[in-house]
């Protein structure tokens, strides 16, 4: 017989005499109604301030291209100063060109080269990769900014609908439920954060500088427009933050009963290679990029197989196997 001493007795005994309030269909319907209003208020305003920061919020979608695009300088530039070095640079456009990248290596780097002019880098510098993305039709511009504007929006607007949807879902819970919920909702948004920073300022900007140097010169050269760069950022930096969300999912999975500690543990070799291809699929068609995901993952996958073996304890036991037909006993 189950005592109080047993942590899974112990919570129902407590559950038991707490009371949920009887809302009606209609109550329910009225109460979402009223939390789904303040919610699209909430980033409808959000995304009207948004509209008086078109440079700030492009400066911050392009940042992930200008690292690319600084850290292939760079190289370049140091190749070019080895293949002088070597005495192969030898032709007189090619010495006016060293000398300019020489000249003006710092004011390029730094970002204090004038603007206006950047459009003569590849010319003078001999570095094909542009400087500036492009937009195309004269309308894409603009339309990349209205859905990074709605990105930022939910963002900043992101604690008042989380809480209007908690608010929502909470009345329906036990006590003991709702602190699970403030247990892990936390750390859920830091691995969300970490998730998105890390495909923003690694996994983009590697995976793209990969695939932009296996183009052949001379038969293929990156033009990349805005609505195809920024269609990239968002699905890269959605899908690690979904990704990074493995060690909750492995938790989730083990406090509903559906996989318990053992079988993550004894299932290792297939889950790497889910791993793997999910990282392929959700990953630019690069092995840099796809190992810059999976690796992750992988720590992520330790992580969750720490959490679930301390939440043992909250595993229901397993039934004892009954005894086949005709069997001694």
């Amino acid at each position: 017989m189950p005592t109080l001493d047993d942590p899974r007795a112990r919570e129902a005994y407590e559950e038991e005499p707490e009371k949920l309030s009887r809302m009606s269909f209609g109550d329910h319907l009225d109460e979402l109604r009223k939390r789904l209003i303040r919610a699209i208020i909430a980033i409808f305003v959000c995304v009207f301030a948004m509209l008086f920061m078109k440079e700030q919020v492009q400066r911050v979608i392009i940042e992930p291209y200008r690292i690319l695009w600084t850290q292939g300088f760079e190289r370049y530039l140091a190749d070019f100063e080895a293949q002088d070095a070597q005495g192969l640079v030898d032709l007189p456009f090619e010495q006016e060109m060293l000398t300019f990248c020489r000249t003006y290596k710092e004011s390029i780097l730094d970002g204090t080269f004038p603007p206006e002019r950047v459009n003569v880098l590849p010319v003078m510098t001999g570095f094909k990769l542009p400087y500036e993305l492009v937009s195309i039709g004269g309308v894409e511009d603009f339309w990349m900014f209205m859905m990074a504007a709605l990105v930022f929006a939910l963002v900043l607007a992101s604690p008042i609908v989380i809480w209007q949807g908690w608010a929502f879902i909470a009345a329906g819970l036990y006590e003991r439920e709702r602190k699970v919920f403030y247990r892990f909702f936390p750390f859920a948004m830091v691995l969300l954060v970490t998730g998105i920073s890390f495909g923003y300022l690694v996994v983009l900007p590697y995976g793209l500088g990969w695939l932009i140097r296996l183009m052949v010169d001379g038969l293929v050269s990156s033009m990349l427009t805005v609505g195809n760069y920024f269609t990239f950022l968002f699905a890269v930096t959605a899908a690690m933050g979904l990704i990074f969300q493995l060690p909750m999912v492995m938790v989730a999975l083990q406090r509903v009963g559906i996989v318990r500690h053992r079988t993550f543990v004894k299932k290792w070799r297939m889950i790497v290679m889910i791993i793997f291809v999910v990282a392929a699929l959700f990953s630019p068609p690069d092995p840099i990029s796809m190992g810059l995901m999976a690796a992750p993952t992988m720590v992520l996958y330790l992580l969750g197989l720490v959490l679930t073996w301390r939440g043992q304890k909250y595993e229901q036991p397993l039934e004892p196997a009954e005894p086949e037909a005709g069997a001694t006993t």
